[in-house]
């Protein structure tokens, strides 16, 4: 097997992992939100520290975007919706590399992803000292 029909086999598996991702989201979004409420332990870090931590908010952010309710996401945790924002290029990318159109959608440098990190670790910060920022309860 060759390098091309290895990379064609990889692009393969990314396009239709969603397909099996997603639906299993929802169902596990709908069975939590109808049947079951379970007890999601509060931050060690918040408790301890009184401070925001870079995953305070994430959970409540993911239940948010599977509700479709974006700007709710991005007010409990903005770096996971950005995070998420990247995913979804880069699976448009192997899906266009599927059909035989190499593009890149998403910088490669390495520039791009300390400017990234850059800009989360300023907003980690930042959220602690500006309540607009902080993460809301759904």
């Amino acid at each position: 097997m060759n390098i091309t029909q290895l990379r064609r086999r990889k692009s393969l598996i990314i396009a239709l992992l969603p397909l099996v991702a997603i639906p299993l989201a929802y169902l596990a979004a709908y069975i939590y939100f109808r049947y079951v409420k379970i007890y999601i332990m509060p931050c060690p870090v918040r408790g301890f520290l009184h401070i925001y931590c870079a995953g305070c908010g994430a959970t409540r952010c993911v239940y948010a975007l599977l509700r479709g309710d974006f700007l709710s996401a991005i007010r409990c945790n903005a770096v996971v919706v950005g995070l998420i924002f990247l995913l979804v290029l880069y699976y448009i990318e192997n899906l266009l590399a599927l059909f035989g159109k190499r593009v890149k959608i998403i910088p490669r440098s390495n520039a791009f992803f300390y400017i990234a990190a850059g800009i989360a670790a300023v907003y980690f910060i930042l959220r602690n000292f500006f309540p607009i920022l902080a993460p809301i309860n759904l």
